[in-house]
């Protein structure tokens, strides 16, 4: 690769290892994330907390769907479930540590609940509470760095976003020369100033050509799987399609 060559960055969608999940399982898989996790390490803690009731709710994975029955009941049960855990756990556990399950149901009860002004628990949503944005939303209690983003009304995702930069002189083979895992909130124009390039290179954002398909990867960051780019329209620099986060569905 010779000196002063010009490069051009785009990105495609890396999906997550984890399922897709609805606000209210992931408040539920959450609680049940943090009882296994108990379970292993602490189980003594749970005497006097799990009882049948709760051992049928979260005894195996959650699939309760779009439309769950009695969905409010559900969500006050759920995050009632999730209170209690968490406050046993502190009250009854003076050298527990808490794991990265219990952290992770820690926070994804802070943005998907409040406590009202008589101390009631509440469900968030965009007018009752306010709801994080995309950017900080945890869409799963397994990955808390996943994020879900938007584009347009056709692509959407749980998961991160890779960059890849190649070379694109019109006399030369393409080359790659670096490839990021960043956020999937993270649009093109944010990635490049970490992307290291020579001295005095050029380098342009580049958007994708009309109906091309994206590229799929699979795995978490550090996941060692890359593919060539397809052929980009090139475009100015700072002309890059920023993700359109979108509020989650219940």
């Amino acid at each position: 690769m010779r000196e002063r060559t010009t490069q051009r960055t785009d990105s495609t969608h890396v999906l997550a290892a984890v399922r897709d999940l609805t606000r209210l399982e992931l408040v539920t898989e959450a609680g049940r994330a943090v009882l296994e996790e108990v379970a292993r390490t602490d189980s003594h803690l749970l005497t006097g907390l799990v009882d049948e009731e709760w051992g049928r709710r979260d005894g195996r994975p959650v699939r309760l769907g779009k439309n769950p029955a009695r969905p409010k009941t559900r969500i006050l049960a759920a995050g009632e479930d999730a209170c209690r855990l968490l406050e046993h756990l502190h009250e009854h556990g003076p050298g527990y540590r808490p794991g990265p399950q219990a952290e992770a149901l820690r926070q994804i009860m802070m943005q998907n609940y409040y406590r009202d002004a008589a101390g009631r628990l509440r469900w968030r949503t965009a007018d009752d509470g306010g709801l994080p944005p995309s950017a900080s939303a945890i869409v799963s209690p397994y990955d808390t760095t996943a994020r879900y983003v938007r584009h347009g009304h056709i692509i959407s995702w749980n998961g991160f976003a890779a960059h890849v930069t190649e070379t694109c002189a019109s006399d030369s083979v393409n080359v790659i020369t670096d490839v990021a895992t960043t956020s999937a909130a993270t649009n093109d124009g944010q990635a490049l100033p970490g992307i290291p390039h020579p001295p005095g290179t050029p380098r342009t954002a580049a958007r994708r050509a009309p109906g091309r398909r994206r590229l799929h990867f699979a795995g978490p960051p550090g996941t060692s799987r890359s593919r060539t780019p397809g052929h980009c329209q090139r475009a100015a620099a700072g002309q890059s399609h920023p993700p359109a986060p979108q509020e989650r569905r219940l």
